[in-house]
């Protein structure tokens, strides 16, 4: 970086939410205000290599300026907002993060409206939905580049390429435009696997991070930490216990590749990279000191699958902070194959309040052709029961509706779920994300449902034509398995134990967890 470079000033932005509206006004998602980790550890590096930052988190800064757009509530800031705030930035360049599919009609709008107003800035596209889409998201004129995969050395590397110091070709994970072509920066780089648009790369050769220690910490001091700290809901639809929270990884990526995960994407085909336990509660110990921070999440693809890594940092985690009152959790579930009794122990020893364990099927065959993981269902019952006498609550992980499943399958699932001595259970509906296996079969195949669009996705509905299971009959078992979860009066959930920073009594709340306008006459 020179003073004199044309490419200096960079405006990140996380774009605003949005959950869907059932014909009858229902809501079948939540709300969420979780800090953009990836953007927090990109903004961290560009700063550390002397590019000057800027954040407008639209969601967060307007969580609760909710507006109907049939049939979605989007929630963030407005549009003329964000081009305002874009103007006083005077970027040189805008990087927007697209993490969810569902969230890439609103960032073309943004993108379009500022080009208006701002016609020479560069715009950069990265996160899932470009990763996996990157040849249908570099049609519309206002993206000029597309970053795939982790962004926080590609990034930097794009800078020195736009001030000269790099070719466009060495920054890993880049397309672009020459002429009328697009150019893929990876094109001759061999692949692991290739989707319809979409590869998977080893580590190696991956537009990863290799060395993770490496990386300075995510730089939250430019974050606006007030507005995560003060929504009603934030990660995973309320789960958050204390005020102040913070989420950290310790490790990316993931061995497995199940059918449905965009992790082999974004991070590499079974590219798990771990860093040191002494960095890790380094920035815990920051974190807390800093930001006076009073619980930890930790958001790793798959954080239990190392025994021997997890084990020595609960232990760690426990002679560190004995003193800080700071309590664990990892929303993304637990590898329940790789949990023994030890690991329990060290955990709540190390003040974990919560295990989410990713069981995802409770039909056998449809945990061989989809969960690369492949749980060992026969263990979950007595690994639940051992949790809870841990003092911990336990909370599966489930899906319906993947592709071929069969209503008995499905109520195998469910039967599962409400069986097993659990706080609370989550089942979501399987959802084809584009960037995955699961998303090119149901297309070759033809069995997405007719109003599927990767643009919008719905993930409380039905996405798949099933052999014997209508669409409504789907979502019905869903919602009905879900309520009667929460009528269980002799359940504590992790958001209605008492001392949380959002306490929901009854099915309604969760349901409409942090929406303030009523959707019942929004149709």
């Amino acid at each position: 970086m020179s003073a004199t470079d044309a490419f200096q000033k960079i405006l990140l932005i996380n774009p605003p939410g949005k959950i869907f509206v059932r014909q009858d006004g229902g809501i079948g998602e939540r709300k969420h205000c979780t800090p953009p980790l990836g953007l927090a550890y990109i903004a961290g590096n560009l700063i550390k290599n002397g590019y000057d930052v800027e954040i407008i988190d639209a969601l967060a800064e307007g969580y609760s300026n909710e507006r109907y757009i049939k049939p979605f509530l989007v929630y963030g800031l407005d549009i003329n907002e964000i081009v305002e705030r874009a103007l006083d930035a005077k970027p040189d360049v805008i990087g927007f993060s697209v993490l969810f599919s569902n969230r890439i009609w609103e960032t073309h709008e943004i993108a379009a409206a500022i080009r208006k107003v701002l016609p020479d800035v560069t715009m950069v596209f990265g996160g899932q939905h470009p990763t996996a889409m990157p040849d249908q998201v570099m049609k519309r004129p206002h993206v000029d580049f597309i970053i795939a995969g982790e962004a926080d050395q590609s990034m930097v590397d794009l800078m020195e390429a736009l001030n000269d110091r790099l070719e466009k070709p060495q920054v890993k994970g880049l397309f672009y435009r020459d002429g009328n072509s697009i150019i893929n920066s990876m094109e001759n780089v061999a692949s692991s696997v290739d989707g319809n648009g979409w590869k998977y790369y080893e580590r190696k050769d991956a537009p990863v991070p290799s060395e993770l220690d490496d990386l300075p910490y995510p730089a939250w001091e430019i974050f606006p930490m007030d507005a995560y700290w003060g929504s009603h809901v934030r990660i995973g639809g309320g789960d958050v216990m204390r005020e102040r929270f913070l989420v950290i990884m310790s490790t990316r990526g993931c061995p497995n590749v199940c059918t449905f995960c965009t992790s082999p994407l974004l991070s590499g085909y079974k590219a798990y990279r771990r860093r040191g336990n002494k960095e890790v509660i380094a920035e815990i110990r920051h974190n807390i000191d800093t930001y006076n921070i009073q619980e930890i999440q930790f958001l790793d693809d798959n954080f239990f699958v190392s025994k021997k890594r997890v084990k020595d940092l609960c232990k760690m985690i426990t002679k560190e902070f004995a003193n800080d009152n700071v309590i664990f959790s990892v929303p993304a579930g637990a590898e329940a194959n790789a949990m023994d009794e030890e690991m329990i122990d060290l955990m709540a020893a190390a003040n974990f309040h919560k295990v989410m364990i990713a069981i995802e099927a409770g039909d056998d065959s449809v945990q061989s052709e989809h969960v690369d993981k492949k749980v060992k269902l026969d263990r979950i019952p007595a690994l639940v029961d051992y949790i809870r006498s841990r003092g911990m609550t336990v909370h599966p992980l489930f899906m319906i509706g993947f592709p071929d499943e069969t209503k008995a399958q499905i109520n195998k699932t469910l039967e599962l779920a409400m069986n097993l001595n659990v706080d609370d259970f989550f089942i979501s509906v399987a959802t084809p994300l584009p960037g995955t296996p699961m998303y090119d079969d149901c297309v070759e195949r033809g069995i997405l449902v007719g109003d599927f669009d990767p643009d919008n996705l719905r993930f409380s509905l039905a996405n798949i034509e099933l052999p014997d299971t209508t669409k409504e009959e789907l979502e019905t078992l869903r919602r009905e398995a879900w309520l009667k979860m929460k009528a269980r009066n002799n359940r504590q959930t992790g958001t209605v134990k008492k001392g949380s920073f959002k306490e929901f009594e009854k099915s309604s709340d969760f349901e409409r967890a942090g929406i303030t306008v009523d959707t019942k006459n929004l149709q």
